[in-house]
């Protein structure tokens, strides 16, 4: 179990996680084998025996049976959100095991995270640096330009809309290419949601990503910036909904939907030093309650903040 976790350690690491997010994630697997053991009643971990229904299985035992304890203090059942964090570290770990031939097929796939409901105070949900720079290496894989270099670059200007303009997916959708205006540097949102106009300066990258988009868009039928073939119809919400689907699994990267890049933009913005309101101004928020949220630290920063504080060296 060792040297499997520790392959697992530097798989980690060489994708981009930082140290406090491949220790959780170790940790995980770790829980998780000890577990599978114990209900195999077997003293070596051989990842081919696990199934779909074991995961899931293990997710109920989290939810209904598991507790932990800090300290003196009395054992505590997990919250649905610590155990949808345990979802997404184990799927990492079994992606690990399929992408190194450890095992023919992924069971981690069938292993959905628990709803929460909606009264829940849930976080955002914005990606992490890492997770960001992967999105951003899927869009721009030049292999997929040679493949295909209308829907590379129509693919990677939705992207870059959304995680450098912060629009929502409606107003991706209404987006027409008169709404572009390199001369000023601005995108024009005509009617955003409450009928909100607003205007957003672009950066350098989102402007280049708009002129190769617009270079091989053509002339469709349609007058709408982003089409679903060449010559066609108007991209839908559901196309793009795909797309995110399809960048998802092909990045690993968990619940991400087109709400993911906005919620990004808005939390980078405000790390970086932007007030309140010109990030409202920004996202096109009429009141300021809605942008606040984005104040707040993700759960995982929380838990970053307080391991530095773990140890005395």
């Amino acid at each position: 179990m060792t040297n499997l976790l520790q392959e697992f350690e530097a798989w980690l690491f060489e994708d981009g996680a930082s140290k406090n997010t491949v220790d959780r994630y170790v940790t995980v697997a770790k829980i998780f084998i000890e577990w599978h053991n114990r209900i195999m009643k077997s003293e070596a971990f051989d990842p081919v025996n696990v199934s779909g229904r074991d995961l899931n299985a293990w997710k109920k035992y989290l939810l209904e049976e598991a507790t932990y304890q800090r300290g003196n203090e009395e054992p505590k059942r997990y919250s649905v959100s610590s155990v949808n964090n345990f979802v997404k570290s184990i799927r990492s770990f079994f992606r690990f095991l399929n992408e190194n031939e450890l095992i023919q097929s992924n069971p981690a796939l069938k292993v959905k995270t628990q709803k929460i409901a909606a009264d829940f105070d849930q976080d955002p949900r914005w990606l992490e640096r890492f997770e960001r720079n992967k999105l951003l290496r899927a869009v721009d894989d030049k292999n997929l330009e040679q493949k295909n270099r209308w829907k590379f670059t129509r693919n990677r200007a939705i992207v870059y809309v959304q995680l450098y303009a912060g629009l929502r997916v409606s107003e991706v959708t209404d987006l027409e290419p008169e709404d572009i205006s390199f001369e000023t540097g601005y995108l024009f949102v005509r009617d955003g949601k409450g009928g909100k106009a607003r205007r957003i300066e672009m950066n350098k990258d989102l402007r280049m990503a708009l002129t190769e988009w617009l270079a091989e868009r053509g002339n469709p039928a349609t007058k709408k910036l982003f089409t679903s073939s060449r010559g066609g119809t108007s991209l839908t919400k559901q196309g793009i909904e795909y797309l995110y689907r399809t960048l998802s699994e092909k990045t690993g990267i968990d619940d991400l939907t087109t709400h993911v890049p906005r919620h990004t933009l808005a939390h980078d913005l405000i790390e970086t030093g932007y007030s309140l309101q010109r990030v409202a101004d920004i996202l096109g928020h009429t009141n300021l309650n809605y942008t606040r949220v984005y104040t707040k630290s993700s759960s995982q920063e929380r838990r970053e903040a307080l391991e530095s504080l773990s140890s005395i060296e």
